[in-house]
């Protein structure tokens, strides 16, 4: 049955990229669309256009960065010095939970999306965790499921809707990694459901969910975990080893979310084992990196995690991702591939506005 779910997801994708393809021989001609969006003179495969919430409409990647610990956004800071601010990203990524003071968290961070003025509009990419930072022994995904966390939930949904930009929430994110202690499917697909349910029920018009997975764990499965079409805006998968990009589960989710004509985020990317400041990992990383959203056109965005693992220990032998200390060469590298016309960047906010989202009420 599985297989057969895949076979037809592929022949959709086929379907819908030879109706773009098509396209490219001539101008578009839906108006709210970019004249850009069918431009053949991308390297990459035209994109599939499912409509979900806030994914671009037309030929487009969001260009992602960061991320943000305690809403403190150095790493993003720091990206944007090294690719330049006519590349800046358009998502920031930042994490929250229940259990944290969210509200000081997203004063700290709305604080630094602004320091990027009205030439620029940021959107945010946070992962909401079901646990006690990332502790599989302190779960609490069964009180959200029940109901019994949502006050608190409600309160952390109104802080994410008060950011008055569009929002890709990841909640309960990496659902199978054994690192987050989700043991039953069902558990975590009533947590996810009920989160849903208060987002809708806050009016939180502002968030989409996002449906997170690891390829790297050690539980391969999905589906048994998710929670539904109608909870679900975007999938979504981090991508660490370079192996990953060629592995049959991270294939089979592709190719499952064009199944389910959903967008995917590529929503914590990183060179895993390289220093890049010591010029390593474009070979062995980058380019594959590059190579599998150019070649899966059901990819509409990418985030870069910017940071010195080294640092942290629990992630002491990860290398170190960033780039404002990596040689210039490697970065004019990064840049190129940033240049092409398929990447949106926060630099395109007069698209954004004109119809590429659906994002003009959350202007402040």
């Amino acid at each position: 049955m599985n297989t057969i779910r895949k076979v037809i997801g592929i022949a959709m994708s086929i379907i819908t990229l030879t109706g773009i393809l098509s396209g490219c021989a001539q101008a578009p001609t839906t108006p709210e669309l970019d004249q850009r969006n069918y431009d053949c003179v991308s390297n990459y495969q035209p994109r599939v256009n499912f409509g979900a919430k806030f994914e671009p409409k037309g030929n487009y990647i969001l260009h992602g960065a960061g991320q943000a610990q305690h809403g403190i956004m150095e790493t993003f800071d720091k990206y944007v010095q090294a690719v330049g601010s006519d590349l800046t990203p358009c998502i920031t990524m930042g994490y929250a939970s229940p259990h944290h003071n969210f509200v000081d968290w997203a004063s700290t961070m709305q604080k630094g999306i602004e320091t990027y003025g009205d030439e620029n509009y940021l959107f945010l990419q946070v992962g909401v965790h079901f646990n006690k930072d990332e502790n599989p022994d302190e779960c609490y995904y069964d009180q959200i499921a029940s109901g019994a966390m949502d006050d608190i939930v409600k309160s952390l949904i109104w802080v994410l809707k008060d950011f008055n930009r569009p929002v890709f929430c990841r909640a309960g994110f990496e659902f199978n990694g054994e690192w987050n202690g989700y043991k039953d499917p069902e558990i975590y697909k009533a947590a996810f459901i009920r989160f849903a349910e208060l987002v809708k029920e806050c009016e939180a018009d502002n968030i989409a969910l996002v449906w997170c997975y690891n390829p790297d764990a050690a539980d391969k499965e999905y589906m048994k975990y998710y929670p539904g079409d109608e909870y679900v805006d975007w999938w979504a998968i981090d991508i660490f080893r370079a192996g990953s990009m060629e592995m049959e589960n991270t294939k089979g989710f592709l190719e499952e979310a064009a199944f389910h004509e959903k967008p995917v985020m590529l929503t914590e990317t990183t060179p895993y084992l390289f220093d890049v400041t010591k010029g390593e990992g474009w070979e062995e990383w980058f380019e594959p990196f590059f190579r599998f959203i150019r070649d899966n056109p059901v990819i509409k965005a990418f985030c870069y995690i910017n940071w010195e693992w080294s640092t942290y220990p629990q992630w002491a032998n990860w290398g170190d991702a960033r780039l404002e200390e990596a040689p210039e060469s490697l970065v004019e590298l990064y840049r190129q591939e940033l240049r092409d016309p398929i990447f949106f960047h926060a630099t395109d906010k007069q698209s954004s506005i004109e119809g590429l989202y659906d994002c003009r009420d959350y202007q402040k």
